[in-house]
């Protein structure tokens, strides 16, 4: 072999050798391009998946946060309803005893500062939310009244309270005690 054509052997092997590193760094390019746009679509993905996670976590954490605030304002609404149920047969007795037919003059002097006492001990309940259930005279109502007797009175609609045996009462919007009433048939 001569020196030309072993030359030209060494150019057609250099051509052959760089088109062939070429495909390879396509290849690889390729590849690389290929890995990259996998990687990116799996990252794309985990951080649809933590995006996700958080905005179920943050709608629990505001839905916690919503019930406790609710609770605590019924607790808040209610936590004198045990004292309060406790007091009332305080407030029966008291009433009783205001309740003294034909007293004498010492005893209506006595009265009037027990009548004190007892106005200033609803004062205090009702600046607590406690309120006494109008029955007398009123349409029964299951969800304030309590019917212990029943009477037919022509005086009086039916379904009428016609006395009432013991006062009811609510605190805020919730009946602590149901009237106890003597209904018209």
């Amino acid at each position: 072999m001569n020196r030309g054509e072993s030359m030209a052997k060494e150019k057609k092997e250099k051509k052959v050798d760089e088109e062939v590193k070429q495909e390879e760094t396509e290849v690889v390019e390729e590849t690389a391009t290929d890995s990259l746009e996998d990687k990116v679509a799996k990252l794309e993905e985990e951080v649809n998946t933590w995006k996700t996670d958080y905005y179920k976590v943050f709608a629990d954490m505001e839905n916690s946060k919503r019930r406790l605030e609710k609770e605590h304002q019924n607790s808040m609404k209610f936590m004198m309803q045990d004292f309060i149920e406790e007091l009332l047969p305080v407030v029966d007795n008291f009433e009783r005893s205001l309740n003294v037919q034909e007293p004498s003059e010492e005893i209506q002097t006595f009265l009037k500062g027990y009548q004190m006492i007892f106005d200033q001990l609803m004062a205090i309940l009702e600046k607590n939310g406690v309120e006494a259930i109008e029955a007398q005279g009123k349409e029964f109502d299951p969800n304030f009244h309590q019917a212990v007797m029943t009477t037919n009175d022509e005086n009086f609609d039916s379904n009428i309270v016609v006395e009432e045996l013991q006062k009811g009462y609510k605190l805020k919007d919730r009946v602590i005690r149901a009237s106890l009433v003597k209904v018209n048939e």
